[in-house]
C-alpha cells in the first residue's frame, strides 16, 4: 500500500520526459517540413513571378494567334513529360528506393543504384527521342497537313530533346532531395524562365517579323535552358561524393523495384497534366483562341499550386519515405495530415481570391498588345472553372506522395484512370455549351473526385489517419476564405472609386491593394475562428514551442 504512491510518482517521472521528447520530435519534423517547403516555395514563387513576366511578354508579342496556339501545344507535350518526370513519377519511384538503400546498405550502394537508374533511363529516353525525331521529319517531308499542324510538328523537333536534359535533372534532384538539399534543384524552373525571357527580349525581335520563325528560335532557346538546368546540379552532387558513371545492372533489386513503382505511377501522378493535355487537344476542335485561353488560365491557376502545394509535396515525399523506411508509420501519417492542412491554409484563400478578382487580375497582367478584351473575358471564364478544383489538385498531389512513401503505386493509378475517364466524359458534355471553360470545369471536377477517393482510401490503409481533423480545418479555412472574398470585392470597388481608371498603374493599385488588405483580413478571420494551422504558423515564425495537443492532432 505504501509503495503505490511512489510507483505512480515514478511513472510520472518516466513518462513526462518521454512526452517532452515526443513533442520535440513532432515539432522538429514539422519545422523541417515547413523549412524545406518554405525554401522550395520561395524559389518556386520566384519562378512563378518570372514565369508571369514571361507570359506577359509572350501575350504582348503573340496574343491569341494561331501560331501561338501551335507553339502552346508543341510546348505542352515536353512540358507534360517535364512535370511527369521532374515532379511526379520518376522522382516518386526513385526517392523511396534510394532512401531505403541508403539506410540499409550505405551511401556507396545508393550512389551505384542511382547511376544504374541514370544509365538506363537516359539511354531509353535517348532512343525514344531519336525515333520521334525521325518520325517527325518523315511526316513533315512526305505528308501534307494543315499549316497550324505543320508548325506544331516543326516546333516539336526542337522541343522534344528538352526531355533528355529534364530526365537527368529530375534524377539529380531526387538524389539531392534525399540528402536534404533543396536549394539548387529549385533553380531549374527559374533558369527556364530567365532564358525564355532573354530569348523573347534579345533574340525573337531580331530574327524577322514572321511569327513562325520567331517561335522556332524560341524553341531552340528552351532546349538550351534544359542543359543549364541540369548543369547547376553537378557541383552539389560532386560535393556530396557522387560521381556519374555508366552502370549496366538491369537485375539490380533497387532498379527492378523502381521500375515496378514507375510504370504504374506515370498515370496517377500525371492526371492533372493528362487532363490539361486532353483539354488542349479538344481546344483545337473548338477553334482559334481556345488553347490560348486555356494556357493563360492554367498559368494563373498553377501559380498558388506551384508555390506551395507542389513545393510541399516535393519536400514531403523524401521525409515520409525516410519515416516509412524507419517504420515510423504513425509519424508519417501525422506529417501527411499536417501537410494537407497547411496546403489548405494557402490554397483555399488563393482560390477564392483568384475567383473574385479574376477579371482585373487578367487585365493587369495580359491585356495589352495582341491580348484584347475578348481574350480577357475568355481567359477569366477558364480561370474561374479551374479555381473550383484547385484544392483537389493540391490535395491529390500530397496524398499521392503518401501512397508512394508506402510504396503503393496501384491505388493512385486506379483512381487516376478513373479521373481521366471522368474528365474525358465531362469534356464531351461541357465543351459544347461552355466551350473552353467547360474543358477547365471538367478538369476541376475530375481533380476533386480523385482527391476525395484518395483520401478515403488512405484512411482505410492507415487507420490512424484522421479525416475528421481535416474536415474541421478545411471548413474553418473555407469559411474564413469566403469572408475574405466578400471583403476583397468590396475593397476593389472602394479602390476603383478613389483610384479610377483601367490603365496599368490604376489597375496595379486596385488589384494589389485589394490582395494585400484581403490577406490581412484573412489572417484575422483565421485567428478569430481559431484555425490552428494559422496559430502554428505564428508560433513557428515567432520561434515559440508548439503546443503538444496541436502537434499531435491529425
Amino acid at each position: 500500500m505504501g509503495e503505490t504512491p511512489s510507483f505512480k510518482k515514478s511513472g510520472e517521472t518516466v513518462t513526462q520526459p518521454m512526452d517532452s521528447v515526443n513533442r520535440k520530435i513532432a515539432s522538429s519534423s514539422k519545422r523541417g517540413l515547413i523549412q524545406a517547403a518554405g525554401l522550395m516555395g520561395g524559389m518556386t514563387l520566384s519562378s512563378r513571378i518570372l514565369g508571369m513576366i514571361r507570359d506577359i511578354f509572350s501575350a504582348k508579342s503573340f496574343g491569341t494567334t494561331w501560331q501561338w496556339d501551335s507553339f502552346i501545344y508543341a510546348f505542352l507535350l515536353p512540358n507534360f513529360f517535364r512535370r511527369l518526370i521532374g515532379e511526379g513519377a520518376l522522382s516518386s519511384a526513385f526517392i523511396p528506393v534510394y532512401s531505403e538503400i541508403h539506410h540499409r546498405d550505405g551511401q556507396a550502394e545508393a550512389f551505384r543504384y542511382a547511376n544504374g537508374v541514370i544509365t538506363v533511363v537516359s539511354s531509353i529516353l535517348l532512343a525514344v527521342l531519336l525515333a520521334v525525331e525521325i518520325f517527325l521529319n518523315v511526316i513533315l517531308r512526305n505528308v501534307v497537313v494543315p499549316e497550324r499542324l505543320t508548325l506544331t510538328l516543326d516546333l516539336l523537333r526542337f522541343l522534344f530533346p528538352y526531355l533528355w536534359f529534364m530526365s537527368l535533372y529530375a534524377l539529380g534532384m531526387g538524389i539531392l532531395h534525399c540528402h536534404r538539399h533543396f536549394f539548387t534543384p529549385a533553380w531549374g524552373p527559374i533558369i527556364l524562365d530567365v532564358v525564355w525571357i532573354a530569348g523573347l527580349v534579345w533574340i525573337v525581335p531580331h530574327v524577322g517579323s514572321d511569327l513562325g520563325v520567331q517561335l522556332r528560335w524560341l524553341s531552340l532557346v528552351i532546349l538550351i535552358s534544359g542543359l543549364f538546368q541540369f548543369a547547376v546540379e553537378i557541383p552539389p552532387l560532386v560535393q556530396r561524393g557522387f560521381r556519374f558513371s555508366l552502370v549496366w545492372d538491369w537485375g539490380h533489386s533497387g532498379l527492378v523495384k523502381s521500375f515496378r513503382l514507375f510504370l504504374p505511377s506515370v498515370l496517377s501522378f500525371a492526371v492533372i497534366q493528362i487532363n490539361i493535355l486532353v483539354d488542349m487537344t479538344l481546344g483545337f476542335i473548338i477553334g482559334p483562341g481556345a488553347n490560348s485561353s486555356l494556357w493563360y488560365g492554367t498559368r494563373l491557376m498553377q501559380f498558388p499550386l506551384g508555390v506551395f502545394a507542389i513545393a510541399m509535396g516535393t519536400a514531403l515525399l523524401p521525409m515520409m519515405s525516410d519515416q516509412t523506411a524507419r517504420q515510423e508509420l504513425d509519424k508519417a501519417q501525422k506529417t501527411l495530415s499536417f501537410a494537407l492542412r497547411s496546403v489548405f491554409l494557402i490554397i483555399l484563400p488563393s482560390s477564392v481570391g483568384l475567383a473574385v478578382l479574376r477579371v482585373p487580375i487578367i487585365q493587369l497582367l495580359f491585356e495589352r498588345g495582341e491580348f484584347d478584351a475578348v481574350s480577357t473575358a475568355r481567359t477569366a471564364m477558364v480561370l474561374l472553372a479551374y479555381t473550383i478544383g484547385l484544392f483537389g489538385f493540391s490535395g491529390q498531389k500530397i496524398l499521392a506522395a503518401g501512397f508512394y512513401a508506402l510504396q503503393d503505386p496501384r491505388t493512385p493509378v486506379k483512381i487516376g484512370i478513373l479521373a481521366v475517364l471522368v474528365n474525358f466524359i465531362l469534356n464531351i458534355l461541357l465543351m459544347g455549351p461552355m466551350r473552353e471553360a467547360g474543358l477547365a470545369l471538367a478538369t476541376s471536377a475530375s481533380g476533386i473526385l480523385q482527391f476525395l477517393i484518395l483520401m478515403f482510401l488512405y484512411r482505410r490503409k492507415v487507420s490512424s489517419f484522421s479525416i475528421s481533423d481535416l474536415l474541421r480545418s478545411f471548413s474553418k479555412i473555407l469559411f474564413a476564405s469566403v469572408l475574405m472574398g466578400f471583403f476583397g470585392v468590396a475593397c476593389f470597388e472602394f479602390l476603383k472609386c478613389y483610384v479610377p481608371g483601367n490603365h496599368t498603374r490604376e489597375l496595379l493599385v486596385q488589384v494589389m491593394g485589394s490582395i494585400v488588405l484581403s490577406a490581412g483580413v484573412y489572417i484575422v478571420f483565421c485567428l478569430v475562428l481559431r484555425v490552428r494551422e494559422m496559430q502554428e504558423a505564428f508560433r513557428w515564425l515567432l520561434k515559440r514551442p508548439v503546443d503538444a495537443t496541436v502537434s499531435d492532432e491529425g
